[in-house]
């Protein structure tokens, strides 16, 4: 298949903007050529002019979030983090089943599909539907059609046994993954270190000394887990395979760590604000060379906005209006497509011959010229903020027209809402 008359923004090594271009899709999946004059082919589609770009990926997020939309928390409503976490997010997660779970993802998948999110690596935690909890979120990637990572969260939170049936899953999985179809991937989930007792945590680095596995954790999310960087470097769990989302409240220290070592951080800024646990020290973090990235932590499917906050919140963190340009544009665009190839050898985020064909047509017709030294600002006002046409991953149309066409998201929509009505229940009456 080509598609033909699309304004095409690359994010090659050239950053090239191809104003009239084309771009040929193999049948394996993967992307053939890209130019101005393609030789004609009978599956030829015509984008009919619209913009053409790599699909987004979200590097850190938690589906099981989704079918909490609108519910209402009794009593006081919680003043501190650690309160949130106690009072929503850590008793929703012990009220969900494996129907529950499946439909979140499934809701997720499908809002992160219409936004333009082609790759999701998902932070999973189930306590009470732990064995084979991953097997559903799977199967809803699988029927949606996007890409995946995907882990569980040991914690210590619920006790000893429920810690090991965390560590139980995340082998399980891990072992199974090794023979996926590179469509779906595999860390190793932790928590967090202030949930975590030195004996489960040194019982998850052995563990995974023979599955190799990058973990994947918060790090310094709040004021509570400030001493995470040195305690989890201490255990062996930081290195060039991790996966650190969040890392707010770090030192120059940690920072020196955290760069040292390799470490994929990824930056959350939604969620921080909504949390009201602070900001990242993006510049500091970028300038000492630590590889940042940008996920949503659940908070939302829409990476665009994720961009457009990372952006701003800079600003305001730093009082700078200079500050917050390369750093965002850095963190969507280049670096969660380093991490994403890094830790999970999956080839996405650009454009160009044997990458993975993974693109979003949006309908964005730029009433400027657009080429790659003012990318920014239309990627900021403009493309960010244009309906999404279309979605293919892996040379599979996604959404076409606006429509999902892989699951009926109507009848999805309306089985999560039973799904949630229950799951609302038990969660009020077990606290």
């Amino acid at each position: 298949m080509i598609l033909s008359n699309a304004r095409i923004v690359t994010f090659d090594s050239a950053n090239r903007v191809l104003d009239s271009g084309s771009v040929e899709i193999l049948p394996d999946g993967t992307i053939g050529r890209v130019g101005t004059s393609l030789s004609w082919s009978p599956q030829r589609m015509d984008a009919g002019g619209r913009l053409l770009m790599p699909a987004l990926i979200n590097c850190h997020t938690h589906l099981y979030s989704t079918l909490v939309r609108g519910i209402s928390l009794p009593g006081r409503a919680p003043r501190t983090f650690p309160e949130i976490l106690k009072k929503l997010w850590w008793r929703l997660d012990r009220a969900l089943n494996a129907d529950d779970i499946y439909y979140s993802a499934l809701v997720g998948l499908i809002d992160s599909a219409k936004s333009g999110v082609g790759t999701v690596i998902d932070h999973h935690s189930s306590p009470n539907a732990c064995p084979g909890s991953l097997d559903r979120v799977e199967q809803a990637f699988r029927e949606v059609g996007l890409r995946g990572a995907l882990c569980y969260e040991t914690s210590d939170r619920n006790g000893p046994r429920q810690a090991l049936e965390g560590m139980r899953e995340n082998i399980r999985y891990l072992e199974r993954a090794r023979d996926s179809d590179g469509m779906i991937a595999a860390a190793f989930g932790l928590h967090a270190s202030f949930t975590l007792h030195d004996r489960t945590l040194r019982q998850c680095v052995e563990a995974n000394q023979s599955l190799r596995a990058g973990f994947h954790v918060h790090v310094a999310e709040g004021r509570c887990d400030a001493a995470a960087v040195k305690r989890l470097r201490d255990f062996g769990v930081l290195d060039e395979r991790t996966l650190a989302a969040h890392c707010l409240h770090v030192t120059a220290a940690d920072m020196a760590t955290l760069a040292r070592r390799q470490v994929n951080v990824v930056h959350n800024p939604q969620s921080n604000c909504n949390n009201a646990v602070g900001a990242a020290k993006l510049p500091e973090l970028m300038r000492r060379g630590v590889l940042v990235g940008l996920g949503s932590d659940g908070y939302s499917p829409r990476l665009w906005d994720e961009f457009k906050t990372a952006f701003h919140v800079q600003k305001l963190r730093t009082r700078d209006p200079r500050v917050g340009y390369s750093e965002a544009y850095a963190a969507a665009f280049r670096n969660n497509r380093a991490i994403v190839k890094k830790l999970f050898g999956m080839n996405v985020g650009c454009i160009k011959p044997g990458a993975s064909a993974d693109l979003v047509l949006i309908d964005y017709f730029p009433p400027t010229p657009l080429d790659s030294d003012n990318l920014f600002g239309h990627l900021l006002f403009g493309i960010s903020n244009a309906p999404i046409d279309s979605l293919i991953v892996n040379g599979r149309y996604i959404i076409r027209d606006r429509k999902c066409v892989t699951a009926d998201e109507h009848a999805i929509a309306e089985m999560a809402a039973i799904q949630a009505r229950a799951l609302w229940k038990r969660f009020e009456e077990n606290p």
